[in-house]
C-alpha cells in the first residue's frame, strides 16, 4: 500500500508531502491545478522515462520519493530479498532527475538501474488511465486484460521465458542451416589443402636446415679447398709440417734434462699445443668427410626446397610459417566437422524447448478458456449496473492463433449493445461513450481480482455522468474497501464516495506559481463537492446538495 509521497521541484510543484490512507481516496481539483503533475510524479517513482524539462524552473534537480508497505505483496518481498534490497515491510522508491536530463533511481537507499525500478513498480501499483478505453481498440490488449483478471501473471511469464528460450535457439539453428552450403564448400577446400600439406610432410625446422645445407653445397668447393689447405699446414702434406716440428722441439727440450721452472712450463705448453693441433686435424678431416657434393644430393635438396616454397606461395605464407598454417587449417577443419554434430544436437535441443513451450502454452490456454466465461459474466454484470442492461459480452478465441511470447491464443472481445443484435467485434460496434463504460466495466472487474493492493484510476470516469457516475463511485469504493484506491476524478458523484478526499490546488504569487495537495476535512470536503457541482460560485443550494451527497454516502459500501 502507498503510504507516503514526496514531490520536490517537478514542474510547478515545489514541495508536495502527503500521507495516503487505506480505502478509496478521491482526488479533485480545477482543470490545470496540477493533477497530472501528481500522476506523472508517481509514474516517475515507478520507473517511467524522465525529461529534463520536468525540473522546476531555476532548480538543479527534481525528486520523487514513494514509500510503500509491502506486507500484502509477497511477490515484491521475494523480489527484493533475491536482490538483497529488502528493508522489512517498508519499501522506498526514490527518483532524482537533474536539469541536464540525467536520472538516478534508488530502492531502499541503494542505487539501481531504471529497469529494476520499473519491474518492482509493477508489483506495487496498478494504474488505470483515462486513455485505457483507447487500448481496447487493440486486440492484443484483450488478452492481457484476461490474464490480469485470471491472475495468470506467473504463468504468462513462464510461457514468455520458454518462448524466448525456444526462439533464440531456433534462430541459431536456422543460421547454422543457412550457412550449410557455404560451410560445405569451405569444408571441401580445407580437406584438399590439409591432404596436400599432409602429403608434403614438412617437419619442424626442415626449411631452415635445407636452406643451410643448400648454401653449404653451393660454396662447397671453396670450403673444401680451405679445409684441405689448413690440414696440409698442420700435417706432412704441406710446406710446413707443424706436427713434426713440434715433436722435434719437444724432443730437444726433454733432452736438456734441466729442472728449471721455465723449461718445465715450455715443455707443458708445447705438449698441449701438439695435442690441440692433432685434435684440430681430426675435426678438419671429419668436416671434409661430411661433404657430399655429388649432383644427385644437390638436386634432391633443391627440389625439396622448390616444392616447399611453391606450396607456401600458394597458401600466401612464408615457408617457415607453413607448419603453423597447416595446424590452423586442421583445427578449422575439425571444427567444421564438429558443426555437423552440433547441428544434430541443436535440432534436438530446439525440439525439446519447443515441447516445453507447447506444454506450458497449452496449459495456459486451458486456464484462459476456463476463466473467460466468468470474466465475461462479471463484465456483463458491471455493464448492467452502468446503464447498459441489454448488453452482451463474450471472448472469442481465434482457432488460428499462432505461437508467440503470449502463448497460443488470440482473443477478441465481442459485444452486443442491444437485444436482438448479434455479437460483433467491440472495435466495430461501440461509440465513444459506450466504449468508455465498457472499458470502465472491464477495468473494475480486473481491479476486483487484482493481487496488487494499490490501484490508481486516473479520470477513468470520463464520458459518464448522473446516476451512472454514482454507480462508478460505488464500484471504486467497493474495490477500495479491500485495499487502496486512488481515484482522480471530475465527477462529484464519484468524489463524494471516497473514504478520503484530497484536493489539488494551484497557488499563484507575484513571481511564482506552485501546486499543492492536501487532505480535506469535513467542511472543506462539502465546499469542494459543491464546487464540483456548481462551479466557482458556491450557492447555499449547491452546498446543501453536496452535504446531502456526503451524508448519504457516509455508510456507502
Amino acid at each position: 500500500m502507498l503510504q507516503h509521497l514526496l514531490i520536490r521541484n517537478i514542474a510547478i510543484a515545489d514541495n508536495i508531502d502527503i500521507d495516503w490512507q487505506p480505502g478509496m481516496t478521491s482526488i479533485s481539483g480545477e482543470t490545470g491545478a496540477g493533477k497530472s503533475i501528481l500522476m506523472n510524479s508517481l509514474n516517475l517513482a515507478l520507473g517511467d522515462r524522465a525529461e529534463s524539462n520536468i525540473v522546476r524552473h531555476g532548480e538543479k534537480r527534481a525528486e520523487v520519493v514513494a514509500s510503500f508497505n509491502i506486507e500484502r505483496i509477497p511477490m515484491a518481498t521475494k523480489w527484493l530479498i533475491e536482490r538483497d534490497l529488502d528493508n522489512g515491510l517498508e519499501c522506498i522508491l526514490r527518483r532524482i532527475v537533474s536539469s541536464d536530463g540525467r536520472s538516478r533511481a534508488f530502492i531502499n537507499g541503494q542505487p539501481v538501474p531504471l529497469a529494476e525500478l520499473k519491474t518492482l513498480g509493477e508489483f506495487l501499483i496498478d494504474i488505470h488511465s483515462q486513455h485505457a478505453h483507447q487500448s481496447l481498440m487493440r486486440t492484443d490488449t484483450h488478452l492481457r486484460m484476461l490474464d490480469e483478471y485470471a491472475g495468470l501473471g506467473s504463468k504468462t511469464a513462464q510461457v514468455k521465458d520458454a518462448w524466448v528460450s525456444w526462439q533464440g535457439l531456433d534462430r541459431k539453428l536456422k543460421q547454422l542451416v543457412q550457412n550449410t552450403a557455404e560451410k560445405n564448400a569451405r569444408l571441401q577446400l580445407l580437406r584438399y589443402q590439409c591432404d596436400e600439406l599432409d602429403e608434403l610432410n614438412l617437419q619442424d625446422g626442415e626449411v631452415e636446415q635445407l636452406e643451410a645445407d643448400f648454401k653449404r653445397i653451393d660454396k662447397s668447393t671453396v670450403l673444401l679447398a680451405g679445409a684441405h689447405t689448413v690440414l696440409g699446414k698442420l700435417g706432412d702434406d704441406g710446406d710446413v709440417d707443424l706436427t713434426s716440428e713440434l715433436k722435434s722441439a719437444l724432443h730437444l727440450l726433454q733432452g736438456l734434462n734441466d729442472s728449471s721452472t721455465h723449461l718445465s712450463n715450455a715443455l707443458s705448453l708445447l705438449d698441449s699445443a701438439l695435442i690441440q693441433i692433432e685434435e684440430s686435424s681430426h675435426d678438419l678431416n671429419s668436416y671434409i668427410d661430411s661433404f657430399v657434393v655429388d649432383d644427385e644430393t644437390r638436386f634432391q635438396i633443391e627440389s625439396r626446397l622448390n616444392q616447399i616454397h611453391e606450396l607456401a606461395r600458394k597458401h600466401r605464407v612464408h615457408s617457415p610459417e607453413l607448419i603453423t598454417h597447416q595446424h590452423g587449417l586442421r583445427a578449422e577443419l575439425n571444427e567444421l566437422k564438429n558443426d555437423d554434430e552440433l547441428l544434430i544436437s541443436l535440432s534436438d535441443d530446439v525440439e525439446r524447448r519447443k515441447t516445453i513451450y507447447m506444454k506450458l502454452a497449452s496449459s495456459l490456454s486451458k486456464l484462459r478458456r476456463k476463466k473467460a466465461c466468468t470474466f465475461a459474466a462479471e463484465v456483463i454484470e458491471k455493464l448492467n449496473q452502468l446503464a447498459m442492461p441489454g448488453a452482451k459480452f463474450s471472448l472469442q478465441f481465434h482457432p488460428d492463433g499462432r505461437a508467440s511470447a503470449a502463448g497460443l491464443d488470440q482473443v477478441e472481445y465481442l459485444i452486443s449493445l442491444n437485444p436482438g443484435q448479434p455479437l460483433q467485434a467491440l472495435t466495430k460496434v461501440a461509440s465513444g461513450g459506450e466504449l468508455s463504460r465498457v472499458s470502465l466495466a472491464i477495468q473494475v472487474v480486473c481491479a476486483e481480482h487484482s493481487t496488487i493492493p494499490t490501484l490508481v484510476f486516473d479520470e477513468v470516469d470520463v464520458g459518464i455522468s448522473g446516476a451512472t457516475a454514482e454507480i462508478v463511485g460505488h464500484m471504486l469504493r467497493s474495490v477500495g474497501a479491500r485495499g487502496q484506491v486512488i481515484c482522480v476524478t471530475h465527477l462529484p458523484q464519484v468524489a463524494s464516495l471516497g473514504h478520503n478526499h484530497c484536493i489539488v490546488q494551484k497557488v499563484q504569487g507575484p513571481e511564482t506559481t506552485s501546486t499543492h495537495i492536501h487532505q480535506l476535512q469535513a467542511d472543506q470536503r462539502i465546499d469542494e463537492i459543491a464546487r464540483m457541482l456548481g462551479g466557482i460560485d458556491i450557492t447555499a443550494q449547491t452546498r446543501a446538495h453536496a452535504e446531502e451527497m456526503l451524508r448519504s454516502h457516509l455508510h456507502a459500501h
